[in-house]
């Protein structure tokens, strides 16, 4: 499969996928093509709140009000290994792009524009958003590679994966949504305990 013929889409982990930075893992693939391939693990680990996190970096204005929304109130997630300490908007998009706007399908965008974090603050960025820190990347070739290898199942997007599903069972929810059946189908120590 050609590479630039994955993004947008989804990457499934292989059951038998054991880095640490992916296994498990459910990736929005931004872009992929020949310079490379970038994504966000959407069902990383737990940090804290996006409102824990902006009150306790300072990333806010001392007495910036932050609103009291259901995003704001979720968990800061793991988006990958690659730049950690970079922030990433996923969220469903609104009719006018957020800045530095990264199209994911048809009903999703990604940013890390300074911008648009400032835009939610002020209300006029999405309602609905997930916070990520860090992406995924891939350099040239090495994701075809790592498909090659069984590392990875490519998926079509899924918006209400993405945004509905609670993180600890996207991988499962992924996997029946894109072939049917749980992961553990393609495990050869199915059944054993």
């Amino acid at each position: 499969m050609p590479t630039d013929d994955l993004a947008p889409g989804m990457l499934l982990a292989a059951p038998s996928l054991r880095d640490p930075n992916f296994m498990h893992s459910v990736v929005l693939l931004g872009r992929a093509g020949d310079d490379g391939a970038l994504g966000w693990v959407v069902n990383g680990r737990e940090l804290m709140s996006v409102r824990e996190l902006l009150t306790s970096s300072d990333l806010i204005p001392r007495g910036q009000a932050i609103p009291d929304t259901r995003s704001f109130a979720s968990a800061v997630r793991i988006g990958g290994p690659v730049a950690p300490a970079a922030g990433w908007l996923l969220y469903r998009r609104l009719p006018e792009p957020l800045p530095g706007e990264i199209t994911v399908g048809a009903d999703l965008g990604v940013t890390g524009e300074l911008a648009a974090f400032s835009a939610l603050l002020l209300g006029r960025g999405p309602s609905d958003f997930r916070l990520l820190l860090g992406c995924a990347g891939w350099a040239p070739g090495q994701l075809e590679a790592e498909i090659g290898a069984g590392a990875w199942l490519p998926a079509a997007v899924s918006a209400a994966l993405v945004m509905d599903a609670e993180a600890a069972f996207a991988w499962d929810e992924a996997y029946r949504l894109a072939v049917g059946t749980e992961p553990a189908a393609f495990s050869r120590h199915r059944g054993k305990a």
